[in-house]
């Protein structure tokens, strides 16, 4: 829990409270929205989770599926190798 939030907190835009229960982060991303990545417009983090897939092959979670567009749903019911590798590359997409 410890170790993706702390990576989540360092890509510019992402702001992950410390999650209390449950095995998931929920970071908001509404600094990473409205702007184009790679040429591409992300306006909703539907289009955020589809562009993550598509280009670092992570599955995130939209906020929309819960209600809460701007954010995304992460699990980190994982290895922390996988934890770091997976945010990792969200690190390097978003620098």
């Amino acid at each position: 829990r410890k170790t993706i939030v702390s990576m989540l907190t360092e890509i510019d835009g992402v702001l992950c409270p410390m999650p209390g229960g449950a095995f998931y982060a929920y970071p908001s991303v509404k600094g990473l929205l409205g702007k184009e990545h790679d040429g591409r417009l992300i306006e909703s983090s539907a289009d955020l989770a589809d562009y993550i897939l598509d280009k670092v092959e992570v599955a995130v979670v939209p906020g929309e599926a819960f209600g809460s567009p701007g954010y995304l749903r992460l699990s980190y019911a994982l290895g922390d190798d996988d934890i770091v590798e997976g945010i990792t590359r969200l690190q390097k997409l978003f620098s």
